[in-house]
């Protein structure tokens, strides 16, 4: 028989919303990033506008991050302050790497410092879920 998971305690509230905010900007940056990378005959915006948005995305999620840390997913939170430093790191690649060549697959490369380590958020989204039964909507 299937044991119900318990609703995200009311107390845990603010963190899971502090967490959804997070994992929003941070993927609004990378989708400002991958929309700057040239492909097909449309000209894209500048790397820069793309390596930008993510440092904002950083910025922002940093301010987030202690709101939604909890005991409970405490691997997962660090995960993803890592993540923040490494895509940090990475957008510095890839200026540096655009600035060099406009080769996609160098660039593709380069992205993928950003890319990867910001799936953790994916994965601490997986944690929440795994451990409750989340709220749909903000109170």
């Amino acid at each position: 028989m299937f044991k119900r998971k318990p609703d995200l305690p009311e107390s845990h509230l603010d963190a899971w919303w502090a967490f959804v905010d997070c994992a929003e900007v941070i993927e609004g940056g990378r989708r400002v990033l991958l929309g700057t990378l040239p492909t097909g005959r449309v000209e894209p915006a500048p790397i820069a506008v793309g390596t930008d948005a993510v440092r904002q995305a950083v910025t922002d999620a940093r301010a987030w991050m202690p709101r939604w840390h909890l005991d409970e997913i405490d691997h997962e939170w660090q995960d993803c302050a890592r993540a923040l430093d490494e895509a940090t790191e990475g957008a510095d690649e890839i200026d540096q790497v655009a600035a060099s060549t406009r080769e996609l697959e160098e660039l593709l490369e380069a992205c993928q410092s950003v890319i990867d380590p910001l799936d953790s958020f994916a994965d601490a989204e997986r944690a929440f879920r795994r451990r409750w039964r989340l709220p749909r909507e903000r109170r």
